[in-house]
């Protein structure tokens, strides 16, 4: 049985919190003691990495993305989408890929559940090195205990389009494993797409993963751009490819983090949902506003079974 109350007065104190740091138009907004210790579940140990994160490279280094996950039936050998490390126990991702990991959950083999790889960097390689003496362990290899799709979602221009996976057992956290900070409130400025450097890391048709160069779209202008395909609503965001030619690199990307970095952490504000790269040059990207679900996201942490 749940701990109402308990979930209660973390859910109004999320609230409280939100409503104080609303923060003023036109600004970028990073409130790093309390995002740190707003929950005993998340934000910890998070978003740290042992690069600077102003030289990001196209390719990502060993270590450098220690939240990335990937999403993959076992008997396939590719994966089927990305998600990332919220917790020691819980996986972000899309409501669409947490309900193809249900489906697969119903039609395939115990022998065949969908896994959750951690601490992945190479995908030629069995064990990752930056030198001979330098090497990372060995990918763990999780499943999944309990699927969370947000109460709300719906197919219908992928609304809610958010879930959590419960692992079956917990995340020792290392130098290749570790945890994205999730921001409270809504750190983008809607006003301006060129305050921040952001980008989008996935694994695409390289074997290591790339760091794609991203801009924010603000609400107003994605908009209107994609109008008549699609219908933009509250709780979505948009970024676009700064460079064309990695318009490939991004597919296969569902649940993938749109990200951005304060004061040496990394924070994951955007999951990216829906794509129109086939329909669209310079299209944006669809992304959940993660700080507009981080309520949902605590509560569904905090519930205890």
């Amino acid at each position: 049985m749940c701990d109402s109350y308990g979930l209660a007065m973390g859910t109004l104190f999320v609230y409280i919190l939100i409503g104080t740091l609303w923060g003023v138009s036109g600004q970028w907004i990073f409130p790093d003691k309390l995002h740190m210790e707003f929950s005993t579940e998340i934000n910890k140990h998070c978003g740290e990495m042992p690069y600077s994160v102003r030289d990001r490279p196209a390719f990502g280094r060993m270590y450098e993305n220690p939240w990335l996950v990937l999403l993959r039936h076992s008997e396939d050998t590719l994966h089927f989408c990305h998600g990332t490390l919220v917790s020691n126990k819980y996986v972000l991702t899309t409501a669409n890929c947490g309900i193809a990991v249900v489906t697969n959950a119903n039609t395939t083999t115990q022998q065949q559940a969908t896994e959750i790889i951690l601490g992945e960097h190479d995908l030629s390689t069995e064990i990752d090195c930056i030198t001979p003496r330098n090497c990372s362990p060995p990918t763990t290899r999780r499943t999944v205990e309990k699927v969370i799709v947000h109460e709300n979602f719906t197919r219908n221009f992928w609304e809610n389009d958010i879930a959590l996976l419960l692992m079956n057992g917990s995340i020792q956290f290392d130098n290749s494993i570790r945890p994205i900070c999730l921001p409270l409130v809504s750190i983008v400025d809607n006003t301006d797409d060129q305050q921040q450097t952001i980008y989008n890391t996935v694994w695409s048709k390289d074997s290591v993963p790339r760091q794609i160069w991203m801009r924010n779209v603000p609400t107003d202008v994605c908009r209107n751009q994609i109008s008549y395909i699609f219908t933009l609503s509250a709780g979505q965001i948009c970024a676009r490819i700064f460079f064309d030619k990695f318009l490939d690199d991004m597919r296969g990307s569902a649940g993938s983090a749109l990200q951005v970095d304060y004061h040496g952490r990394i924070y994951q504000y955007g999951l990216l949902s829906v794509g129109f790269h086939d329909v669209i040059g310079r299209a944006p990207y669809v992304y959940i506003d993660i700080a507009q679900y981080i309520s949902w996201i605590h509560d569904s942490i905090n519930v205890k079974p």
